[in-house]
């Protein structure tokens, strides 16, 4: 009995979601922190996706939802892609619809990120750290 090809890509979203997990479970990650808001003191359109993503491990919908909208549907995906690629064996190809949604996709992250800098900005509040 063979077993099925995983694909590297499968296996790295499983081996992601085992660090949040950890990291959800209270041992640290040691990743530095982001280079964009070291150089210019603006959070990154990334910036407390890792937060969310544990946030969502932990079942805090209300809580990861507040910290970056992007954060469930990051870890649903990543769920997906590692059952997919790394336990099916079935390899995701890029096609001209994936390289369109992965295009909207980054354009709705770039939206959200610019709406979320206006709304502390009209708030008046210093921006999170």
């Amino acid at each position: 009995m063979t077993l099925p090809r995983r694909p590297k890509a499968g296996l790295a979203a499983i081996a992601l979601l085992m660090l949040l997990s950890l990291r959800a479970q209270g041992l640290p990650l040691l990743l530095p922190g982001c280079p964009w808001r070291a150089l210019t003191g603006v959070p990154c359109p990334t910036c407390f996706l890792t937060r969310s993503a544990l946030a969502t491990l932990q079942g805090d919908l209300g809580e990861a939802l507040e910290l970056h909208l992007f954060g469930p549907p990051l870890v649903l995906s990543l769920g997906w892609l590692g059952w997919r690629q790394g336990l099916l064996g079935r390899p995701l190809r890029f096609g001209r619809r994936r390289w369109q949604a992965a295009a909207a996709v980054a354009a709705a992250l770039l939206i959200y990120w610019l709406m979320r800098l206006f709304r502390w900005r009209l708030a008046g509040v210093p921006l999170p750290g």
